[in-house]
């Protein structure tokens, strides 16, 4: 049987055999394009983890065998690995190829290589951070083992019973450890992300008009907004930026936000957004957007300004902040605060707004973006219910994980593609991936509209558990985007372990492709709940504005 050294002095023939496989297949080309150190990070990943299913299979194998398989010679190891090195150098030709046509895809100019020493410091660092997980792992398993076994009854009597008892205990032992670990992480990375959102950005000073949440006249102290609550509620267009883009006389728009600092229950937070409201005479404007934020409580700026600018400030935005974390780590260990906070928000907001004269209150629309989506439609119990609560709603970058739309997309016309799905002919919901593609259906599209922003290159869309092992629809032909690349083919597990890094790089692209949408969020904003009567110089002239923006960071947000 082959061993391995603990320690790593000692190399395994199997695992390095497979591990170079591994290696292989993670230069096939994925959703987005990866800079030098991306694919470096993946093939060294990739190398550790085939390296540690070879190592596994084999051992099993040889057990199974009952000794019958011959020992392979460690020395072996090592020209397997400089065979299988040189073998993946000859690959870089395709490598190169692939990742170019993945650019093209997402509108990125053709690269000529990639920096080899950025590359070498990814494959390094990605396998030492797989193998050291994997010995610590290990190593865990061991020290449990040798406190559980000897506690464990009938050791010598009935070995076998025994050794199985106290394997299944270890495993048990390690998941309580994990789970524990876990928890320990969460409250760690939460206490840090409250902290940092208490550190205001100087270049977003306490607003001194009345109709912003934090001023001396709101209900929300100054200190209560947090970080990301201040570069909302002091930033957007002033009237006479709006006067000057629009050409049309214009309104200060309202912009109400609640922090996490703000003591109470979530219901309660929420009342305080509604007293808000009241207090702005909110119920005064034409449209008012109950917007759902991602993790950290950020709010795309270019979607939030494109919509003032749409509807020359008679505007009024309400948002609350439910956590501090960025939305990977918040989606991951506390997704239920995007449910109950962004829910107890819309309660709130939309039971207010039903008290209203029908003749006289807003236009009520839904904003989210991501995670912020994804609280917006845990708000409703289904499409029925999100499309008798509002009147429009504009939700992009949906993540994968989200009933309402997993069933709106299961549920589409016969013929119509999954990248981008028609549903009863476009009646109520629609989906576009570019400027313009909700207007492309022929029949009309009636109120309550829903409008789906989605790129068919946004992993944070498309990659969900399923991908390891079984080919996602959006990946088969006739339901694939062009916006993905031609030479990209699913692979199992090695796909959805690419997603994973393309989630990381899910905006390092230019706009209008990835999980970036300011730009398309304003056309949705602007098929949805319409504007001030404004030309089509001036819808232009916004949109030239907002493209100039691009604000929108996955590791923070």
């Amino acid at each position: 049987m082959v061993k391995v050294a603990r320690g790593g002095s000692r190399l395994d023939v199997a695992g390095a055999t497979v591990g170079l496989v591994a290696v292989a297949l993670s230069l096939t080309p994925s959703l987005l394009p990866r800079p030098a150190w991306g694919q470096g990070l993946v093939s060294g990943l990739g190398f550790a983890v085939g390296y540690g299913v070879g190592v596994l299979l084999w051992r099993v194998a040889a057990r199974l065998s009952k000794g019958r398989l011959p020992a392979a010679a460690e020395a072996r190891a090592w020209i397997v690995v400089a065979v299988g090195f040189v073998g993946a150098a000859a690959l870089m030709p395709f490598a190169l190829e692939w990742q170019n046509s993945v650019r093209e895809a997402v509108g990125m100019p053709d690269t000529d290589g990639f920096d080899w020493m950025w590359g070498a410091i990814g494959v390094a660092g990605g396998s030492w951070l797989a193998f050291a997980i994997g010995r610590g792992v290990a190593g865990g398993y061991r020290r449990l083992w040798a406190l559980i076994a000897p506690r464990v009854p009938g050791r010598e009597a009935r070995p076998r019973v025994s050794g199985f008892a106290t394997g299944a205990l270890t495993v048990v032992a390690m998941l309580v450890v994990l789970s524990l670990g876990l928890s320990v992480l969460s409250f760690l990375l939460t206490a840090a992300s409250v902290q940092h959102n208490r550190q205001y950005d100087p270049n977003y000073p306490q607003p001194t008009s009345p109709l912003r949440s934090g001023s001396e006249a709101s209900l929300v102290a100054w200190d209560q907004v947090g970080q990301a609550g201040a570069k909302i509620v002091s930033g957007g267009p002033t009237v006479s930026q709006l006067e000057l883009v629009t050409g049309v006389s214009a309104k200060e728009p309202i912009r109400v936000y609640v922090g996490i600092d703000v003591p109470g229950t979530f219901e309660e937070r929420a009342q305080l957004a509604v007293d808000e409201l009241i207090r702005t005479d909110a119920s005064d404007r034409a449209v008012l957007m109950i917007a759902g934020t991602t993790g950290s409580g950020w709010l795309d700026p270019a979607a939030l300004d494109g919509f003032e600018y749409l509807h020359a400030g008679d505007t009024a935005i309400v948002a609350m902040q439910y956590g501090a974390t960025g939305s990977p780590v918040s989606a991951i260990l506390t997704p239920e605060l995007s449910q109950d906070g962004t829910s107890a928000l819309v309660r709130a907001v939309t039971s207010w707004w039903e008290t209203l004269p029908q003749d006289h209150r807003p236009q009520l629309v839904v904003y989210g973006l991501s995670l912020g989506s994804f609280g917006i439609q845990s708000a409703y119990a289904d499409m029925a219910d999100l499309q008798a609560s509002t009147q429009g709603a504009v939700l992009a970058g949906t993540p994968s994980f989200t009933p309402i739309w997993s069933a709106a997309q299961a549920s589409r016309d016969a013929g119509s593609p999954y990248s981008l799905p028609v549903l009863d002919g476009g009646t109520h919901v629609r989906w576009a991936d570019q400027w313009g593609g909700l207007q492309t259906l022929a029949g009309t599209w009636d109120d309550t509209r829903v409008a789906y922003l989605q790129h068919g290159n946004d992993p944070i869309v498309w990659i969900g558990p399923s991908v390891i092992w079984s080919e996602p629809e959006w990946l088969k032909t006739g339901q694939r985007s062009t916006a993905v690349s031609k030479d990209m083919v699913w692979i199992p597990a090695v796909t959805a372990f690419q997603g994973v890094i393309d989630l990381v790089l899910s905006t390092a692209v230019p706009e209008d492709a990835g999980h970036k949408y300011g730009n398309l969020a304003v056309d949705g904003l602007h098929q949805v709940t319409g504007d001030a009567g404004l030309t089509e110089d001036a819808v232009d002239r916004i949109r030239a504005v907002i493209e100039l923006y691009d604000t929108y960071s996955p590791v923070s947000n």
